[in-house]
């Protein structure tokens, strides 16, 4: 007769860590001490409301709890948005400048996580093209084009979300191809 306690502690590993995320997504949702580094959980709850198609295969809390993994990171990726932000403007010495460029990245940041966050089939920007995004940001300060990169990525968040390009188009060669002298011609 073969043992199955093994299997029983297994399925109840997993059914007690599946609960504890349950329990850590439900929270968040109704959490009034939304991170104070984000956007407001109003303006994520709106946007939420506004997608009819998304609704139907993803709950609130879940896509908050994404919300919240985009600015903070989590396990599987530490890098957040707020990281990254912080990482840009530390090294921005002219303060008018770092203002500008503060103000251009926290609307990429609202935009891009608010439909980032979304279920896979009913998204328009996904993992790559943060990760694009974020990397093209910091090389930009080796070419000190910060604010050119920060225009251009914002252009396109917008050209995206408006379907006027295609998620494909958006490649690390777009922004600083190997070839060229200038990534912005």
């Amino acid at each position: 007769m073969q043992n199955t306690a093994p299997h029983f502690r297994l399925l109840a590993l997993l059914v007690l860590v599946s609960g504890l995320f349950a329990c850590s997504t439900q929270k968040l949702a109704r959490d009034e001490n939304w991170p104070v580094t984000m956007p407001s959980r109003a303006y994520f709850v709106e946007a939420f409301e506004a997608d009819k198609a998304n609704k139907e295969v993803q709950t609130q809390q879940e896509y908050l709890t994404w919300i919240v993994r985009f600015y903070n990171g989590w396990e599987l990726y530490g890098r957040g948005w707020t990281k990254m932000t912080n990482e840009l403007l530390e090294q921005i010495d002219d303060p008018a400048q770092a203002k500008e460029i503060k103000l251009k990245v926290d609307r990429i940041g609202r935009q891009v996580s608010a439909e980032w966050a979304k279920k896979s089939d009913t998204r328009t920007i996904y993992l790559r093209h943060v990760s694009i995004w974020g990397n093209a940001l910091l090389e930009s300060l080796d070419r000190d084009q910060a604010l050119e990169l920060v225009t251009r990525v914002n252009q396109d968040v917008d050209d995206l979300l408006a379907h006027r390009i295609k998620p494909a188009v958006i490649t690390a060669e777009r922004y600083f191809p190997a070839d060229a002298e200038d990534p912005f011609l």
